[in-house]
């Protein structure tokens, strides 16, 4: 147990340490990040506020990728985030 949590802090570490060096990652690995809630909030108060959008209109829109590899991302979007680590439980296509 120990070691799995060690092997995931060490993780999130390197996620905050290339943000920092590097700027937003390319790709965010969301269950690293303490809240990420509050990543979402983020990317949506700054769409809103880039393109004149009232922010108590705003949805929030999801879009399954065909991509299998993190590496195969070379730039973010414009607006929003590829996120990765995320798991379906009790669902299916």
């Amino acid at each position: 147990m120990l070691s799995a949590w060690v092997s995931w802090l060490l993780r999130r570490y390197e996620q905050f340490k290339h943000w920092v060096e590097n700027g937003e990652p390319t790709v965010m690995w969301l269950a690293g990040l303490h809240a990420p809630e509050t990543y979402i909030a983020a990317l949506v108060q700054t769409a809103c506020r880039e393109r004149g959008w009232p922010l108590d209109k705003s949805t929030i829109q999801t879009q399954v990728t065909r991509f299998v590899d993190p590496t195969q991302i070379k730039e973010k979007p414009r607006y929003g985030c590829y996120v990765q680590g995320l798991y379906l439980e009790g669902a299916g296509w």
